[in-house]
């Protein structure tokens, strides 16, 4: 065969081989197109912290217990820096005992986060003001050791207040008066059921607390000093307020302890027609200064005939 021929034989075969291929690339089907997803990083778990919290609805006046808290985890960016917190129960506990006895400034519901702006310590300025019951009076009056029966009453005790006029005070209008200044002595009840907010305008707890001072010349070392009450404060009515404010200026005011089982508590809204008649007068406490019976005398004056009466004088 000649050489022209077979390189023309190669050429077609070689074409048809390549047609043969291209045509067979052509007619495959494209591959599936691969979807790529970016799967986002888990987030991570946001810290929590235990916030003291109100376990029961509370109210200004009420003072907590161990029954008015609770702990509620809380995310760590709500938190702020008045809010209570703590991670371990040793932390918790202290937080407990320091909040104890402390009231809240406005009514707490449930759930509701304690914080150092929403409650008030005995001791610190508002203190009384917030314990003071709806449409009552914090009022101060003059008394001393005899007067405010130290180591009987304290904050937190119930007493009646009694006015009574001193001898010294009622000398001067008794001159021309049998038994002088005595015939004027009386006490009274004039306010009754008071609740007592604090000794010397300091309301600690249930008891006043001694200060620290000492006196190192007493044998044995240390001792507490005795504490001298000058002023009471109690919560009283605004018509009781008023009643005080007169009656330390006529007289001296006493208080007198009430019993925690007292029955039927008297309110001190009394009248002045309601206490009047409780007036306690000298002869009602003693008959010492009680005068005798007046001698009634007749006279005869010729035959006129009369009657006179002596009065036997004090000696």
């Amino acid at each position: 065969m000649k050489t022209r021929s077979l390189i023309l034989l190669a050429s077609a075969i070689t074409l048809a081989a390549g047609a043969a291929l291209v045509g067979r690339a052509l007619m495959r089907p494209p591959p599936p197109v691969t979807i790529v997803k970016e799967v986002a990083a888990p987030a991570k778990p946001q810290q929590q912290r235990q916030v003291l919290v109100a376990a029961r609805p509370l109210t200004p006046g009420e003072f907590l217990d161990g029954g008015s808290l609770a702990w509620r985890a809380l995310p760590e960016d709500s938190l702020r820096v008045e809010h209570y917190t703590a991670s371990v129960d040793a932390d918790r506990r202290k937080i407990e005992q320091e909040v104890v006895g402390a009231t809240p400034r406005r009514n707490l519901a449930e759930g509701d986060a304690l914080t150092r702006e929403t409650l008030v310590r005995n001791g610190e300025h508002g203190f009384i003001a917030t314990v003071l019951k709806p449409n009552m009076r914090a009022v101060s009056i003059p008394i001393n050791a005899v007067s405010s029966n130290t180591g009987l009453v304290n904050a937190g005790d119930r007493v009646d207040v009694i006015l009574y006029l001193e001898r010294k005070e009622m000398e001067m209008q008794s001159q021309d008066l049998p038994n002088g200044a005595y015939t004027l002595l009386a006490a009274q009840t004039i306010v009754q059921d008071a609740r007592v907010l604090g000794l010397n305008g300091n309301p600690s707890g249930i008891g006043p607390k001694l200060p620290a001072e000492t006196d190192e010349n007493t044998s044995g070392g240390r001792s507490p000093i005795r504490v001298l009450y000058e002023s009471i404060t109690l919560e009283v009515t605004p018509a009781d307020a008023e009643r005080l404010a007169m009656a330390r200026e006529i007289g001296a005011l006493q208080v007198a302890l009430r019993g925690g089982r007292q029955e039927g508590t008297a309110t001190a809204q009394a009248t002045h027609a309601d206490i009047s008649p409780a007036v306690t007068r000298l002869g009602n406490a003693t008959d010492i200064f009680k005068l005798p019976t007046p001698q009634a005398v007749k006279t005869f004056r010729g035959e006129q005939q009369g009657q006179q009466t002596f009065a036997p004088t004090a000696r």
